[in-house]
């Protein structure tokens, strides 16, 4: 797709950061009172059951966090992978959906990586077993369209189709870790509640999520596959810098 660019139109808009917060007047209330218990990730959540007994305030709290990792901790795939987790449980597709697409983002983060997190909740365990595969399902449905987790950001249509006609064993394709394998299904079958307070009761109900059922846990079957790709321009050496440099101080 051929696009005109005006590169003072583009600067203006690439100027445009993510506010990020910034250090108050005295007089000046802060939203966020330090130290505040739900403003930084807690680590582990709690088991599902909890959560799903006090959604209504889980909610808040996640709505209300200041930041991702737990306090004076760099983010790490298992601090992704527990979040990932309380927005499916409480059912926030945006939430989830857009973790899932941070994920991808981190490109040195591969699937199969993932430790173990060995939790001492079975419940909470079991569920955390099963979001690999959710992962692995939702990057190999882009690699297999060419948008390859390692591919840049701005792309050359040249590039694009190179990237789109790459031979499949030379692919990257994710894997789940070995440990899930060895996470045995509950006792008893989980239940999970929807946004709007429905129960999936069948197992065999068409629309159950085969991730979750394998484990002993229903529930619908999440939207994993998110709509964030490179972007592709046909435009000036000089714009294409433009937009390069903007993503590089994102």
């Amino acid at each position: 797709m051929k696009m005109k660019f005006s590169l003072q139109w583009l600067i203006f808009c690439c100027s445009k950061r993510t506010p990020k917060p910034s250090l108050k007047d005295d007089d000046e209330e802060d939203p966020w009172p330090e130290p505040r218990p739900h403003g930084y990730q807690l680590y582990p959540p709690p088991p599902p059951q909890t959560i799903l007994s006090n959604r209504s305030d889980y909610i808040s709290q996640l709505r209300f966090r200041k930041y991702w990792p737990p306090e004076n901790t760099p983010d790490t795939p298992l601090f992704c992978l527990y979040r990932l987790y309380e927005y499916l449980v409480i059912d926030d597709v945006t939430g989830y959906r857009n973790t899932i697409e941070y994920f991808c983002k981190q490109r040195t983060w591969a699937v199969r990586h993932i430790p173990d997190p060995k939790d001492e909740d079975p419940a909470r365990y079991a569920f955390i077993a099963c979001l690999p595969a959710l992962l692995k399902a939702a990057f190999n449905a882009r690699i297999k369209m060419g948008l390859v987790r390692e591919c840049p950001a701005i792309m050359s249509p040249e590039e694009a189709e190179a990237y789109r006609n790459m031979p499949e064993d030379e692919k990257t394709n994710e894997e789940e870790p070995d440990w899930v394998k060895n996470v045995k299904p509950l006792e008893q079958t989980l239940y999970m509640v929807s946004h709007d307070g429905a129960v999936m009761r069948r197992s065999d109900d068409p629309r159950a999520s085969e991730y979750f059922k394998r484990i002993n846990i229903l529930m619908w079957g999440p939207h994993i596959h998110f709509t964030w790709s490179s972007m592709v321009f046909t435009a000036p050496p000089t714009v294409l810098m433009v937009i390069s440099c903007r993503w590089l101080l994102m």
